[in-house]
C-alpha cells in the first residue's frame, strides 16, 4: 500500500507540468519573435542563437526538471533551423555551414542546460541547508520554551517534520517499553498510525533495546518507504524512539543525518534540563519537608513543656497537699491543670489535621449547615478560654446556609478565636461578626491588641511561623493554627483574609459560599 502522506501530492505536481510547459513555450515563442526582428534587420546568426541559449538557460533556471531544458534545446535548434536557415520555413539543410552552426548551436544549448541545472541543483542544496539550519536553531529556541516532557517532544515533532517535509513518529519509553506513539504527519492524514504504514514495532523495540553505541536504523516498510529510526538518549537512558519515513530510493547525505543527529543532541539535551529540574525540585521539597519536620520537633519540645510542667507541678501540689490547700486556691489550681490540658488537646487537634493535610488523607464530609449555629457551637467550646475577655457576637436575622464540614469549620473558628484570646491582654474585646457580602458568607474576628505588621500579613500563613509578640498566657503557639485554617477553608472554596483594626488590632475574616434557602424560615438563635 501507497502511503498517501508519503507522497507528492499529484495535484501540485500536474499543475507544476503544466506550468513549465506553457512558460517553455513562451520563452520559445519570445525568442523566435526576437529572432525574426533580428533576422528582419539582417543581424548576424550568433545574435539569434545567443537570444536562444539566453532563453534556454532561463528555462532551465525555472523549470523543476532538467528534461525541459533538453527539450528546449532541441526546439530552439529546430526553430533555427525552420526559420532562418535556407530553405526557410522547412527542416532540410543543404547548406554544411548551417548544420554547422546548428549542431554547435545544439551543443551549447545543452552544455548551458547542464550547467545551469548544476547551478539550480546547487542553490537549492545551500537553500535547503540554510533553511535547516535555521530550523535547527529555531528548535533551540522553542525548546528553551519547553514546560515539560510533552512540550519537548511536541517541539520535536513538529521541528523534524518541517525540517523534512515527511512524516514523523515519537515512540516514549517507559519501563523498557515503547508507548503509544505520537505523530506529526500530512494534514489529510492526521490519524495515520505506524501499523498503517507497516512499520515493526518488534524489530524496533530490539533497536532500542540493543545496548551498543549504534544511533540510528533503517526499517523497511514497503517497496516504496523506509523509516530512518534513531534513539533519543538521555543521559545514559534511551528515553523515546524517533522515525522518520522516507522514500526508499532516497540516500540521505552526511549533512542530513549529521543535522538530525545535531537536533536530537539538543532534544536529549533539554529532555535531561528537565529532569535535573525535577530532580532538583523532589530534593528542594524533601529539604524543606525535612525543615518543617525538625521546626516542628523543635516547636513541639519546646512548647509541650511549659504546659506539661505546669499540670505536673500544680499535680503534685495537690496530691501531696490537698488538704492544706484554701478552697479558693485549689479551685484554682483545678482550673490551670483544666486550662493547660485544653491547650494540648487543641494542639494535638491541629497537629493531626496538618498530618492528614500533608499526607492527602483528609476527607471533608460536607452538609448544609447554618452558619450561625456553627459560630455558637465553636463559641460554646471557647467559653472558658475566653472567660477573661468579653466576646461581642453579631450575627444577621436571615439564614446564612453553606454546605460546609461542620466539624473542619468548627476548628477554623476556633483557632481564629483562640489566637485573638491569646494576644490581647485580658479584658479585652472580641468582636465576632457574620455577615452576607454577596453571593457568600463571611466571617469575622476582630480584636483590639497590638495587631500584625503588614510583613506579616502573609507571613503567619506558613507553616511554623510565629510572631514575636508574647501571648497573654504565656504560651507561645507553634505556628498551626492560620495555615491550617487557611487549608481548609480554601478546600471548601473560600479564602483567609488578615486586615487592620481602627484604631489597633487585627480583623481576620473567612468567606464561604453561601447556598440558597429554598423554604422561608427565621432564625430564632440567641
Amino acid at each position: 500500500m501507497i502511503v498517501k502522506t508519503l507522497q507528492k501530492n499529484p495535484r501540485i505536481k500536474a499543475d507544476t507540468t503544466w506550468r513549465d510547459a506553457f512558460m517553455s513555450v513562451f520563452i520559445l515563442g519570445v525568442c523566435s519573435l526576437i529572432g525574426l526582428l533580428f533576422h528582419s534587420l539582417r543581424l548576424s546568426e550568433a545574435n539569434i542563437i545567443s537570444i536562444y541559449i539566453i532563453g534556454i538557460l532561463l528555462i532551465s533556471s525555472i523549470a523543476s526538471s532538467w528534461a525541459y531544458g533538453v527539450m528546449a534545446s532541441v526546439s530552439g535548434v529546430l526553430l533555427f533551423n525552420f526559420l532562418y536557415a535556407d530553405p526557410t520555413f522547412n527542416f532540410r539543410v543543404y547548406d554544411l555551414q548551417y548544420s554547422i552552426t546548428t549542431t554547435v548551436m545544439l551543443v551549447a544549448s545543452l552544455i548551458a542546460n547542464y550547467v545551469m541545472t548544476l547551478f539550480r541543483s546547487q542553490l537549492d542544496r545551500e537553500i535547503l541547508e540554510i533553511h535547516r539550519l535555521d530550523i535547527l536553531l529555531e528548535t533551540s529556541q522553542h525548546l528553551q520554551q519547553a514546560q515539560n516532557i510533552d512540550d519537548i517532544f511536541t517541539v520535536a515533532l513538529t521541528q523534524l517534520h518541517q525540517m523534512f517535509a515527511r512524516a514523523v513518529f515519537i515512540f516514549p519509553l517507559a519501563d523498557g517499553a515503547l508507548q503509544r506513539p505520537r505523530s506529526k504527519v500530512a494534514e489529510g492524514n492526521p490519524n495515520l498510525s505506524p501499523e498503517a504504514i507497516g512499520l515493526d514495532i518488534a524489530a524496533l523495540e530490539e533497536f532500542v533495546a540493543t545496548d551498543n553505541e549504534k544511533k540510528s536504523t533503517v526499517l523497511h516498510l514497503n517497496a516504496d518507504n523506509k523509516a530512518i529510526c534513531f534513539k533519543l538518549i538521555s543521559g545514559e537512558a534511551v528515553v523515546a524512539a524517533i522515525c522518520i519515513i522516507v522514500n526508499s530510493a532516497k540516500r540521505t547525505g552526511g549533512f542530513e543525518y549529521n543535522l538530525v543527529l545535531a537536533m536530537l543532541d539538543e532534544i536529549a539535551l533539554s529532555v535531561e534540563k528537565y529532569n535535573l529540574q525535577v530532580f532538583n525540585e523532589r530534593i528542594a521539597q524533601e529539604a524543606e519537608a525535612e525543615r518543617l519536620r525538625a521546626n516542628l520537633l523543635r516547636s513541639i519540645s519546646h512548647d509541650l513543656r511549659t504546659p506539661l510542667t505546669s499540670i505536673s507541678g500544680n499535680a503534685d501540689i495537690l496530691l501531696s497537699s490537698a488538704d492544706q490547700i484554701e478552697p479558693e486556691l485549689r479551685r484554682q489550681l483545678y482550673q490551670n491543670i483544666y486550662s493547660d490540658a485544653e491547650w494540648l488537646m487543641n494542639l494535638v487537634e491541629n497537629l493531626l489535621f496538618v498530618t492528614r493535610i500533608d499526607n492527602g488523607v483528609m476527607t471533608i464530609n460536607t452538609e448544609y449547615e447554618v452558619l450561625q449555629e456553627i459560630i455558637q457551637e465553636s463559641l460554646r467550646y471557647m467559653a472558658k478560654r475566653a472567660k477573661d475577655h468579653t466576646i461581642h457576637l453579631e450575627m444577621p436575622e436571615e439564614i446564612l446556609l453553606v454546605k460546609m464540614d461542620a466539624r473542619l469549620i468548627m476548628q477554623v473558628i476556633i483557632n481564629i478565636v483562640d489566637n485573638a484570646v491569646k494576644y490581647t491582654p485580658a479584658g479585652s474585646d472580641i468582636r465576632i461578626r457574620a455577615l452576607r457580602r454577596g453571593s457568600r458568607a463571611v466571617v469575622e474576628v476582630a480584636d483590639t491588641g497590638n495587631g500584625i505588621s503588614d510583613d506579616e500579613k502573609q507571613k503567619v500563613f506558613e507553616m511554623f511561623y510565629t510572631t514575636n509578640k508574647n501571648s497573654s498566657d504565656s504560651r507561645r503557639g507553634i505556628g498551626l493554627g492560620l495555615p491550617l485554617c487557611r487549608s481548609i477553608v480554601r478546600a471548601h472554596g473560600g479564602e483567609v483574609r488578615i486586615a487592620d483594626n481602627v484604631p489597633h488590632g487585627a480583623i481576620v475574616s473567612f468567606s464561604l459560599q453561601l447556598e440558597e434557602v429554598c423554604v422561608e424560615s427565621e432564625y430564632l438563635g440567641g
